[in-house]
């Protein structure tokens, strides 16, 4: 397989961060929805934080957000952006493309 983002790049985003958003849809069901809903709207409640994950449907909201952003977010987890520290950090589960693939997907929720 190939190697972890953690791995290969350290977490460091470069070039075009938006791979397949389909692929990334899979791996999003996988990993992401318990939290942040199947749909990117955060409709669930998440233990141990006070206020959810913000809705990645929101297009104003997600415009203020770069693929960097999403990148290290995903790839170091929530405190690594100012976030909450209950986001985990995938770097060491998933590839470089497989987190450039889902950039592309949650980008796909607010169509930004």
């Amino acid at each position: 397989g190939a190697d972890t983002a953690l791995a290969a790049n350290n977490c460091t985003p470069s070039g075009d961060l938006r791979g397949d958003a389909d692929r990334g849809a899979a791996l999003h069901l996988k990993h992401c929805a318990d939290c942040h809903g199947a749909d990117g709207r955060a409709n669930v409640i998440v233990m141990h934080m006070d206020q959810g994950p913000a809705d990645q449907s929101d297009a104003a909201y997600m415009r203020t957000l770069t693929d960097q952003y999403l990148y290290v977010a995903t790839c170091k987890g929530g405190l690594a952006v100012g976030k909450n520290g209950v986001m985990p950090a995938w770097g060491d589960v998933l590839s470089d493309q497989a987190i450039r693939d889902l950039v592309a997907h949650i980008r796909s929720f607010s169509g930004t």
